[in-house]
């Protein structure tokens, strides 16, 4: 298929989704900027990755488990208790200074051992889990992208058709304008001056609707670029229906963000089934223990000063943690049916791009080389004939309504074609990164 070249493809699809730090996810300029005079490619793409919101959404993802990270290679903060005892109310407390009071006092320290590398099986699963949220983040930036081409195709298209629309119109008022001095003279039958009335009327119904397809496709656009209160401002550069060349290059799935986001996550899953695994190797809880009973006239049996040391070992006799890694199971076995089905959602989506592409492209031309001429020298013969008298506005008026559904035809015939270029494209660029 040979389509016009276009430079852009150099300069957008190549451009790497980048993933901010967390410090700079925020970007406090989207409500105060206002819409361009006609947005490009570039620019509408460069304001998505800034802006959109399900974008933003996924970044902030990457933010919490970034802290999980920092929470995973925590270690149990330790317990420091304080006590007294053997206080007897008769005997008084004796005296002296406090420190050699009868008071039995005592300080612990308890510091829990964690065994079985539970720490390493938690920093490595979040990082899987980290890995997956930057994956996510480029696989929201590449629905949202193709999302942002559709809607910028969608409005030039309308913007377009309204034009296109619009000439009808204004054939038709000229028609009409000729039309009442026709009847007039009675060159013209009323019938058919009729007849020409209800034609001029559908073209206004149908230029009305493309005017409110022209909101909605703005709505739509303003929506994915956080711009919603701009919306009736956005125009969009007519050159995105320019078909652009097709990237020849392979497409591999193995390098799709959804599919890489799904590796991630069985790397974590699996993280996730050995923690769970290691909860049967028991953590030990040490703790030391420094004890002060000062003897007394009243208190002959102190002890002084003494230190102690103790372990604690939790006991694994009602149960040895199978619920939790029964569930851990579980979820690996999820985490790998999610990636069978990320290879063949992106193998379907390649599938559908090529035929998406192919069934545009043959339209196009069939339209542009075939059906397009033939309308425009149809209409043209009956608009000769029908002034020499010789055709009847029956024939003029089937002649006008198949150009113009031509016409309109041919637009979305640009338009899809474009739109399945600018996504096969986007496919092709999101694999590299």
């Amino acid at each position: 298929m040979k389509l016009k070249s276009c430079s852009f493809i150099n300069a957008i699809f190549i451009i790497p989704f980048i993933i901010f730090s967390s410090q700079v996810y925020a970007y406090t300029g989207c409500e105060k900027d206002l819409p361009s005079i006609s947005l490009t490619k570039d620019s509408a793409l460069a304001r998505l990755l800034q802006c959109n919101r399900d974008i933003l959404d996924a970044k902030r993802t990457l933010i919490a488990n970034e802290s999980g990270l920092i929470i995973a290679g925590e270690t149990q903060n330790p317990i420091l208790t304080l006590g007294v005892g053997e206080l007897n109310p008769k005997l008084g407390i004796g005296s002296g200074s406090v420190f050699d009071k009868t008071i039995d006092s005592s300080i612990r320290y308890e510091q829990l051992i964690e065994r079985g590398g539970k720490r390493d099986l938690r920093i490595k699963s979040s990082r899987s889990l980290i890995a997956g949220s930057q994956q996510d983040i480029i696989e929201v930036q590449r629905l949202q992208s193709i999302q942002l081409f559709n809607a910028m195709v969608d409005l030039s298209a309308a913007h377009q058709k309204i034009d296109l629309l619009s000439e009808v119109v204004s054939l038709y008022q000229d028609t009409l304008q000729a039309n009442n001095i026709r009847t007039q003279k009675g060159d013209l039958p009323r019938l058919d001056a009729e007849r020409q009335i209800i034609d001029f009327n559908h073209a206004q119904i149908e230029f009305r609707q493309a005017q409110a397809n022209e909101k909605m496709a703005q709505l739509a656009l303003a929506s994915l670029l956080a711009w919603e209160k701009q919306a009736e401002l956005i125009k969009v550069d007519d050159a995105i229906l320019n078909v652009s060349s097709l990237q020849n290059e392979e497409f591999n799935t193995d390098a799709r963000s959804d599919v890489k986001a799904a590796k991630r996550r069985i790397e974590a899953t699996t993280s996730l089934r050995e923690l769970a695994q290691a909860q049967q190797k028991v953590d030990i809880t040490a703790s030391v223990q420094y004890d002060h009973w000062p003897t007394s006239p009243s208190n002959t049996t102190g002890t002084g000063d003494t230190i102690g040391f103790n372990v604690s070992v939790p006991l694994q006799i009602n149960h040895r943690y199978e619920g939790e890694i029964a569930r851990a199971n579980s979820d690996a076995e999820a985490a790998n049916e999610a990636l069978e089905r990320a290879h063949a959602n992106a193998k379907a989506d390649w599938f559908r791009y090529n035929a998406d592409v192919n069934s545009a492209d043959n339209k196009l031309k069939i339209l542009q080389n075939d059906q397009m001429p033939r309308a425009e020298n149809v209409a043209k013969t009956i608009e000769l004939g029908y002034k020499k008298g010789a055709l009847s506005l029956i024939d003029l008026l089937d002649a006008r309504r198949m150009l113009r559904q031509t016409r309109l035809d041919l637009l979305e015939a640009r338009a899809n074609l474009a739109r399945s270029v600018l996504i096969f494209n986007q496919a092709i660029a999101a694999n590299k990164i």
